[in-house]
């Protein structure tokens, strides 16, 4: 038989390359994903992110959707950006499209943060106090102001449960403050994560993050202060000195020369710091009942900033022919709630303490030259729609102080807008701003509520008013609505001395109907200015 080699060599050759035939060549190749890097770890930052990268094989789409195991700890966008939330351990995974392969990148997050957390409680619960016995729990002033304007005792006086607080701190929390009123209890911890063993306390109803460390500063406008040259009158031929302007534009005067200057009533002012107060010479005549602050960590009342001089000395000061303020002869209670460094909701809750301590001691009138519109948290933003009077945790303690008899003159606000917290209150007597020829300033806030009032209520003086700074050498020229409230709290505590059977209520009515638009109100003015003989006509008639 013949054989034909050509044949047979053809055919050797074709198994020969068939058998050497790369392998990939012959079957599809495995799709496969990598990430660089495989594994990352993180530290919490705000405004920053690391990324991530994702190399797909041997598939037709190279293209991958990333995603977390669990976003608590760190999220991931579309491109592969991570940005850390809280401490712990996760996983981003990339999942080429399709879903035919997968990788993981894991992800450690530390955290050198500390949160505030405010638990709004479901009740009190029991506690060893009584309505019955009130003076086991609030002074005899206290008591006293509210039997004169026939207020009860009742269950919010009460304070919340020691065995609540007990079950709290079992937690590992710390206290930083708590409110009877509103039934909550704001606390300090190290681990983001203990909100979850908060909030299965049975008597907690829910828990909200209100303070976070490690932001930087963000300056806020909420106690806006504008610095002006001294270019206003000098009345120094005047008893008031540099500070004419500020009563005149209200005819405060006419009070101060009936003898009603503010003796007896008790002031108390949240604020800012009250730095060197105690020891500027402007203030020698000055009677202050004392200061406290309600910062956690930082209890000097007096600190470093000077919001709460300016403020104060609006009313305090009592240096005739120098600067006589609009209640000279008032008691001041110096209390501090303003964390200056920023701007976290947690300073409502400082706000309402103050409140809640100032009702305690028997304090007459509350001024507050703050006002609440950011906040620092992405959680906790604030909205028109929420100055509907009624919402805020500032606004809630204004009204609850209110209820108690405390009369209440808050800053409008000095953003041209709807104003803030506890502003928004329908129980505040809330100021704008004018300027000496009675029109109103560019920065004074105002608008209706959601539920349609009128804010700010009143105007007073707050364009290149005069105040007492810092150093007792000069008097200083500003201009924001922190100090048109105290032009006008400092009246009212004249007004009330001089008509002492008013009850807060019946005193803000009369400071509104006294005011120059009170028949016809209008945004910016509200009702108006308000004129101090004529509210005390009105408060004769009553």
């Amino acid at each position: 038989m013949k054989i034909n080699y050509s044949a047979l060599l053809l055919l050797f050759c074709i198994a020969f390359l068939t058998h050497c035939k790369d392998p990939d060549i012959v079957a599809d190749k495995k799709i496969s994903v990598t990430i660089t890097p495989d594994s990352l770890k993180i530290r919490v930052a705000y405004y920053t992110s690391w990324r991530l990268t994702a190399k797909v094989l041997n598939a037709d789409n190279d293209s991958v959707i990333w995603t977390t195991e669990n976003p608590r700890i760190a999220t991931v966008n579309e491109k592969g950006f991570v940005t850390a939330v809280n401490k712990g351990v996760t996983y981003i995974v990339a999942t080429v499209a399709g879903g035919d392969a997968f990788a993981k990148c894991k992800v450690t997050v530390v955290d050198d943060n500390d949160f505030m957390f405010r638990l709004v409680l479901k009740d009190k619960g029991q506690t060893r106090f009584s309505i019955d016995k009130p003076e086991e729990f609030l002074s005899a002033k206290a008591i006293e102001r509210r039997r004169k304007q026939q207020i009860l005792v009742n269950e919010t006086d009460l304070p919340i449960s020691d065995i609540y607080i007990k079950e709290i701190e079992k937690t590992g929390a710390v206290i930083v403050t708590k409110s009877k009123w509103l039934k909550t209890v704001t606390i300090k911890c190290s681990d983001y994560f203990l909100i979850d063993k908060l909030e299965q306390l049975p008597f907690v109803e829910k828990v909200l993050m209100v303070w976070k460390t490690n932001k930087p500063v963000i300056l806020s406008n909420k106690t806006t202060k504008v610095a002006d040259s001294n270019t206003g009158k000098n009345l120094t031929d005047s008893i008031y000195g540099d500070a004419f302007d500020n009563i005149n534009l209200n005819n405060g005067q006419y009070l101060h020369e009936l003898g009603y200057k503010g003796a007896g009533i008790d002031i108390a002012v949240i604020d800012a710091a009250f730095a060197d107060i105690t020891t500027n010479k402007k203030f020698t005549n000055s009677k202050f009942l004392g200061a406290k602050s309600f910062i956690f960590d930082d209890a000097d009342p007096y600190g470093v900033d000077v919001h709460g001089v300016w403020v104060t000395s609006c009313m305090a000061v009592n240096i005739p022919g120098v600067y006589v303020g609009t209640a000279p002869e008032a008691n001041y209670l110096l209390l501090r709630s303003e964390d200056i460094n920023s701007e976290f909701p947690v300073e409502q809750d400082y706000w309402v303490a103050a409140a809640e301590y100032a009702d305690s001691l028997g304090i007459d009138i509350i001024n507050t030259s703050l006002y609440y519109t950011y906040s620092d948290l992405s959680s906790y933003r604030y909205s028109f729609e929420d100055m509907d009077g009624n919402t805020q945790i500032a606004t809630r303690g204004a009204n609850m102080a209110a209820d108690k008899g405390i009369f209440i003159v808050c800053c409008a606000g000095n953003e041209s807008k709807w104003v803030g917290t506890p502003a928004d209150s329908p129980k505040v007597l809330t100021v704008g701003a004018v300027d000496n020829k009675r029109n109103i300033s560019s920065f004074s806030s105002f608008g209706l509520t959601v539920d349609n009032r009128l804010k700010p209520d009143v105007v007073a003086l707050g364009s290149h008013i005069a105040v007492i700074p810092n150093s007792d050498n000069y008097i200083d020229r500003r201009s924001g609505t922190s100090y048109s409230s105290p032009v006008l709290c400092g009246l009212a505590a004249c007004l009330w001395q001089a008509n002492p059977k008013l009850t807060s209520k019946e005193l803000l009515d009369i400071i509104k109907k006294s005011a120059d638009k009170y028949n016809n109100p209008v945004l910016p003015y509200g009702y108006g200015i308000p004129d101090m003989k004529k509210a005390n006509e009105l408060a004769r008639e009553l």
